[in-house]
């Protein structure tokens, strides 16, 4: 799961064009499967995983399987549309489920 969210965080740092997007942004964002919880970092323009610590607190929580949700961080599928299908569980506002899905799919890798 961290080598998937790694790839996405380079992906969003690679393509100037998402700067705007992040600008203004602060919140954590909580990526929880069965193995695995990460902490991603939304702060001043920037993107980071978070070091792992017990007492953290988070603003956006996603839960699932490992699958979809490295489904979903790739940009193949929809964040709206999984929980529409209950596939996965998300604990957010939705301005801040709409600025998660924008970036998921804009910062997609592209294969030429």
């Amino acid at each position: 799961m961290k080598e998937v969210t790694a790839a996405f965080i380079h992906e969003v740092k690679s393509k100037g064009h998402l700067a705007v997007l992040l600008k203004g942004m602060s919140f954590i964002l909580c990526i929880r499967t069965k193995d695995d919880i990460l902490y991603i970092q939304f702060q001043n323009g920037d993107v980071e995983i978070c070091p792992p610590d017990q007492n953290h607190t988070y603003d956006v929580l996603i839960a699932g399987s490992k699958d979809r949700i490295s489904s979903i961080l790739m940009g193949n599928e929809k964040l709206r549309s999984s929980i529409r299908a209950k596939n996965i569980l998300v604990d957010s506002t939705f301005r801040r489920l709409l600025f998660l899905e924008s970036l998921f799919l804009l910062s997609k890798q592209r294969v030429s």
